[in-house]
């Protein structure tokens, strides 16, 4: 009865929590910069039928290969075109990844192994916000994860006659398709961690074990074909792609994203705070557990996937916070084969944690911290702080009972269930922030003004000197980029006239029109008002204005 109980509470749980993960996909608007580009994008796809070279505001954008986009036109196709339907394939990526996670934990080490894995991961604020939030990270996630799981897998059962072959199969298919997403990391993480495991394990079967008569062949038929065609249809596309888009952009500070060397460190102690203590255990002592060399060590190959992603973009001279997105759930794995590591002073510490998390909040929101955006932001957010610290400290009470009570896996659950729910908390909050990081109420303003100005249907529509990335998708239209390049400099180059490259040339063009609207910062309006350029301002908003023509 008692286990039929507790399978009850387990099911109930996971139906809520699924509910939720996808519920939280909706309600928000597209933020910039991220959200509304890679929404556009698929958008255009099906606009426009150009399927093999992508665009953005009708310029060519051959910065990441299309998987992501296809699937997302597939699904604006199939179920229309709206902020839900734009997160969908990152929120199944998110999804699937912790499936995953729990799976290949119970498989390898046995049920409550898998179940301490789904938790770490969904307890990490990083995982989740960006399992909700529109970029290409968490669905190479998901094809990395995948391809680990595979080879795990494989290289676990590789004696078994057969077996081991159709794992690798799928670990050669889910790298390709990880390339298909984002370029050459599908292919450097998983080749690295597997050359590092073998010369440092001297494990030399796992050579001979990963198939490549097959997976070469089924890897090539998935992720040439696409590069084929971009280079057929734009002779400058492969070395755009791969010289620009990778060797240079993380060797060089081309796209001034230079961090300092220590920049992940903070994201990944925020990122994973209640299940800190453990990662820090397992990431000081890769050998605590030795397998003899020679013999598959499950534990040694997520610990060198785990470090290497670390080192390499802490290394690399462009830095965002998602790039270490595909650690996570190599990392709560490895949490997960320790079974010594839910120790009750880790569990402890991990809510002693979480209340230092809460105090920091507390003197967040008393303003100990304060600046330009954060005095325009904490007004609208300040009610989502405190539910947060109310979470924190229910998580950390709920963990100590549990721990008292020689419970450690109802312990993490609970800690790490509160934590899940701060993070649907910013999510659900993340609305008030609209008019600061969204383009929404900016295009919808736009479309009723082009609509309804004298009579004009359909007005010329500006952006001078800054973009918005989500102003498009909500516009269902181009505009024109007025002395703005940025991303757009390889597209403008291809196509120079769906640009005017100076503000002079703006003035002479903008005197010609009988109508037209544009959106500027209040210093570019001042800088052409005293020029003596005819404009009227129509719209405010906090960092734009939108003036017409007329």
């Amino acid at each position: 009865m008692f286990m039929l109980r507790k399978s009850g509470m387990l099911g109930a749980a996971a139906i809520l929590c699924t509910v939720l993960w996808f519920a939280l996909l909706a309600g928000r608007p597209l933020f910039d910069p991220d959200e509304g580009r890679y929404a556009e994008i698929p958008r255009e796809m099906l606009d426009g039928g150009d399927w093999v070279i992508p665009h953005l505001n009708a310029l060519v954008y051959l910065e990441k290969p299309p998987l992501q986009y296809w699937l997302t036109a597939m699904v604006f196709r199939s179920f229309g075109q709206n902020e839900f339907t734009a997160r969908l394939c990152t929120g199944m990526a998110g999804f699937l990844t912790l499936l995953t996670v729990y799976l290949i934990g119970r498989r390898l080490w046995g049920s409550a192994a898998g179940l301490r894995a789904l938790l770490y991961a969904a307890a990490s604020v990083l995982f989740v916000l960006l399992g909700h939030q529109l970029t290409l990270d968490m669905l190479l996630s998901f094809f990395l994860t995948a391809a680990l799981a595979c080879f795990l897998m494989a290289q676990a059962w590789r004696d078994a006659p057969g077996n081991w072959r159709i794992w690798m199969l799928g670990c050669w298919t889910a790298i390709a398709l990880a390339v298909l997403t984002k370029g050459l990391i599908g292919v450097l993480i998983p080749a690295t961690t597997v050359g590092a495991y073998v010369l440092w394990q001297r494990d030399w079967v796992v050579l001979r074990r990963l198939n490549f008569r097959w997976g070469l062949p089924l890897f090539a038929v998935i992720a040439v074909p696409w590069f084929a065609l971009a280079a057929r249809a734009n002779a400058q596309f492969l070395r755009f792609f791969f010289i620009r888009e990778h060797f240079q952009r993380f060797l060089t500070p081309i796209e001034h994203r230079t961090e300092p060397w220590w920049f992940f460190a903070p994201v990944l102690v925020i990122g994973i705070m209640p299940w800190l203590p453990q990662a820090t255990r397992a990431l000081i002592s890769p050998c605590a557990e030795p397998v003899p060399r020679g013999q598959f060590d499950t534990a040694r190959v997520l610990w060198i996937w785990c470090v290497f992603v670390l080192i390499f973009f802490s290394f690399s001279d462009s830095k965002l916070v998602p790039y270490i997105l595909p650690s996570i759930p190599a990392l709560a794995l490895l949490c997960a084969a320790r079974k010594t590591i839910d120790s009750r002073a880790g569990l402890l510490a991990g809510s002693l944690l979480s209340l230092a998390f809460c105090a920091g909040v507390l003197a967040y929101t008393g303003g100990a911290w304060s600046s330009e955006e954060s005095r325009q932001l904490l007004p609208l957010i300040r009610p989502m702080l405190y539910w947060t610290c109310a979470a924190l400290t229910l998580g950390a009470c709920l963990c100590a009972a549990y721990v008292l009570q020689g419970r450690p896996l109802a312990a993490l659950a609970g800690l790490c269930g509160c934590w899940f729910l701060v993070s649907g908390t910013v999510l659900v909050a993340a609305n008030a922030g609209q008019a600061l990081f969204s383009a929404k109420d900016l295009a919808m303003t736009l479309r009723a003004q082009s609509a309804t100005a004298e009579g004009i249907a359909f007005e010329p529509i500006f952006a001078v000197q800054s973009y918005r990335q989500s102003l498009v998708f909500y516009l269902k239209r181009p505009v024109t980029l007025v002395d703005y390049r940025d991303e757009f400099d390889f597209g403008l180059t291809l196509d120079p006239v769906r640009g005017i490259a100076t503000l002079p040339q703006f003035s002479a063009a903008w005197l010609k029109l009988r109508g037209g609207l544009a959106v500027m910062s209040p210093r570019t309006r001042d800088r052409l008002a005293a020029l003596g350029l005819p404009m009227r301002e129509t719209s405010r908003f906090p960092d734009r204005v939108i003036v017409s023509r007329h």
